[in-house]
């Protein structure tokens, strides 16, 4: 008996020793990093959300899902934080470029464009030997293009926005968009589609490298940014769905979430903002207009979700699929400007008015340029305050799902610690053995992942990450959050949030807690002085003529 017990006693301990170990210490894995534009927080099936995204969803099965992750607020400051693990203050968006305080102009971290004091993945992982490309939205500046940053194959679209059909551009200063392939314009097929064609050249990417080197891929959708498009037959499925209007989609995807574990019951929820109309105050016209236009919406991102399943489908059937790193997310939250209900870019206006069609039987097709507006991007935050240009939750706690099959990712689990858009580069050079950055470049402000999604770490090795834009700032350090919106959005004076039981920030616990609030606001002043944050002035505004502060009581 105890020579059996013995003999099955070495079996296992032979099969445990023959089990491989995990990735990184083998071949380094391959890396595709799957980035949506304004994509909302409450929009994908995984996180409570009722549109068709079952590739997404696979994706969650088969690896982590995160409960709380955070981007900047805007686009550029984001995805220049995904690419290099660095501060956005560091990397040449302290700002968005295209509104740059009139302080903030010229300066150090605010050059508008990806400076060369920091480095790229691409950069990175290319001198470690990965083949490394890149398909989609750049808008990282044009004096600091994909190619001239790592990216030794590229097929990009310059700008932050344009037509999804062709290279219609946003305005009388853009009437077109520039696509560049390995730097040089190219033109555009005839049957384009931006999440097709996007996904397509990846794939190509995928099926033409070197099977025996490491790859290295950044597909960057542009939806479901405005303007909404997408092939009729994916906006039929929606057509009829959002017929019961902004309010009653909030109310639903707030009851799915708290269904999913995502919040707890009894969240309180923001009110509607003053100058967001209630449903029953639309006529039926505008109620199948405005319908319509969230039906777009969906079907973008269903869209986007099927050209997803193509990729995995591919990667799946060449055998590599446990060795791949793949990782989704959004640059930030929903937007929420409509040029057409608020004009407050009076060009613009008169430009789309001039060039495209706002019938409802055009709406999605390539002659429309249509936005959905703050009713549905509130929905689409769900329980959070605001949406994209603000740090509140609305506006920068996005989706983020990590899927490592060999890597010792368990399947299916939540990741209930906060992390940011600047701990993915870390987290990507931990896993392929690579070093921090290049020699002479600034070293990522993010911290690794790889503890946290392998269950060997309940927070990740930083102090709290801040965040400013136009004026607005704040720090998240675990499950709190402390933040200062300026007037009229605010108050100007800061105050502290737990997130756990106050996602739309509504409760101010600072002096419940004020030893966190002054180590947190501590933490935030010295946060500011390494990455040389350059606050804009309390009265700088971007867009609006009017504030959408005052909530409806």
């Amino acid at each position: 008996m105890l020579r059996m017990i013995a003999l099955c006693l070495a079996a296992v301990l032979a099969a445990c020793s023959s089990r491989p170990a995990p990735a990184e210490t083998a071949r380094p894995p391959n890396v595709i990093i799957i980035l949506a534009d304004d994509l909302a927080y409450s929009d994908l099936a995984p996180y409570g959300g009722e549109i068709n995204t079952p590739n997404i969803a696979r994706l969650a099965a088969s690896g982590v899902t995160f409960d709380r992750f955070f981007t900047a607020p805007m686009c550029s400051p984001s995805r220049a934080m995904l690419m290099t693990g660095v501060a956005a203050q560091r990397t040449g968006y302290g700002a968005m470029a295209e509104f740059l305080a009139p302080t903030q102009q010229g300066q150090p971290g605010y050059e508008g464009y990806l400076n060369d004091r920091v480095a790229t993945m691409a950069e990175v992982l290319a001198a470690q030997g990965y083949q490394t490309a890149i398909s989609g939205k750049w808008h990282l500046g044009q004096q600091a293009l994909a190619h001239e940053r790592g990216f030794q194959q590229s097929f990009i679209l310059v700008q932050g926005a344009g037509s999804h059909f062709d290279a219609s551009g946003y305005g009388p200063g853009q009437p077109t968009v520039d696509y560049l392939r390995d730097g040089e314009p190219t033109a555009l097929p005839d049957d384009f589609y931006s999440s097709d064609f996007y996904a397509d050249q990846m794939i190509e990417y995928w099926n033409a490298r070197d099977p025996d080197e490491p790859f290295f891929g950044y597909l960057a959708f542009s939806a479901p940014h405005w303007p909404l498009h997408a092939p009729e037959e994916d906006i039929a499925r929606y057509e009829d769905r959002y017929r019961a209007g902004y309010e009653a989609l909030r109310a639903e995807r707030v009851a799915r979430m708290i269904e999913l574990g995502f919040i707890p019951p009894g969240t309180p929820v923001p009110e509607r903002l003053a100058f967001v109309p209630a449903w029953d105050s639309l006529t039926p016209e505008e109620q199948a207009y405005t319908a319509r236009e969230m039906a777009v919406y969906a079907a973008m991102v269903d869209r986007m979700d099927q050209a997803i399943g193509r990729l995995l489908d591919v990667i799946e059937a060449s055998g590599q699929r446990d060795n791949t790193i793949i990782i989704f997310s959004s640059d930030n939250g929903p937007e929420a400007i409509d040029f057409y209900t608020r004009p407050v870019i009076p060009p613009i206006l008169d430009w789309m008015n001039e060039n495209f069609d706002q019938s409802i039987e055009a709406l999605g097709s390539a002659r429309s340029y249509p936005f959905y507006g703050a009713g549905w991007a509130l929905a689409g935050a769900g329980p959070h305050r605001y949406f994209k240009t603000y740090v509140t939750m609305g506006g920068m706690h996005v989706p983020f799902i990590m899927s490592w099959p060999g890597g010792g990712l368990p399947q299916g689990a939540r990741i209930s610690a906060s992390a940011t858009m600047m701990d993915v580069a870390p987290t990507i050079y931990a896993a392929a053995n690579a070093p921090a950055s290049l020699p002479g470049r600034i070293a990522p402000d993010g911290a690794s992942m790889l503890p946290l999604v392998r269950g060997q770490a309940d927070t990740l090795a930083r102090e709290g990450a801040g965040f400013e834009l136009f004026g607005h700032e704040t720090l998240i350090d675990g499950h709190w959050k402390l933040m200062r919106l300026r007037p009229p959005e605010g108050n100007g004076e800061w105050a502290l949030y737990d997130m756990r039981s106050d996602p739309g920030e509504l409760n101010d616990v600072s002096a419940v807690y004020p030893d966190v609030a002054e180590r947190l606001r501590a933490r935030y002043e010295e946060w500011g002085a390494d990455v040389g944050l350059i606050r804009a002035p309390d009265d700088y505004r971007i867009l609006w003529t009017d504030p959408p502060a005052h909530h409806d009581h």
